[in-house]
């Protein structure tokens, strides 16, 4: 069995890297406080090498963030020696992160989970006018003139 990082644990390097960002904080900084190389967080957060789990819960800790942070949406990574495993889903794009912090900037957790609320009501309407209109592309054409 390969040794070599799966996608759960570039997941979890992203996942460094996100939190990291949002405790502005550089790899220097973090990688000193964890006693490790700023080259060597750098590999972590990219996914090349893979995090023992005490090392993990040192930068969960430096970071000020639950171990459950790193794993939540871990893609499942079946065993085999082929582990190119590669979900777009976990894909952290720039804008996903600028709204992870700003949205973590709020200080008031009733407002956090409002916001929470509005953007899945956003995605459930979403969901629910795809399907509309994918029922109305199935759908024959109708003729606009009436037979006679």
């Amino acid at each position: 069995m390969s040794k070599a990082p799966n996608a759960a644990d570039r997941e979890v390097g992203k996942r460094i890297r996100l939190y990291r960002r949002e405790k502005k904080l550089t790899q220097p900084q973090l990688a000193h406080h964890v006693g490790i190389t700023s080259q060597q967080l750098q590999k972590y957060e990219n996914g090349i090498n893979r995090i023992a789990v005490g090392k993990l819960v040192e930068i969960a800790t430096a970071l000020k963030v639950e171990m459950v942070a790193f794993f939540d949406r871990i893609p499942t990574v079946e065993p085999s020696n082929d582990n190119q495993l590669e979900d777009p889903q976990f894909d952290f794009t720039h804008e996903a992160l600028l709204m992870s912090t700003a949205f973590m900037s709020i200080s008031k957790p009733v407002l956090r989970k409002r916001i929470l609320e509005l953007v899945q009501a956003v995605v459930a309407r979403e969901f629910e006018a795809e399907a509309l209109l994918a029922d109305i592309e199935r759908q024959p054409a109708q003729s606009a003139v009436p037979d006679v």
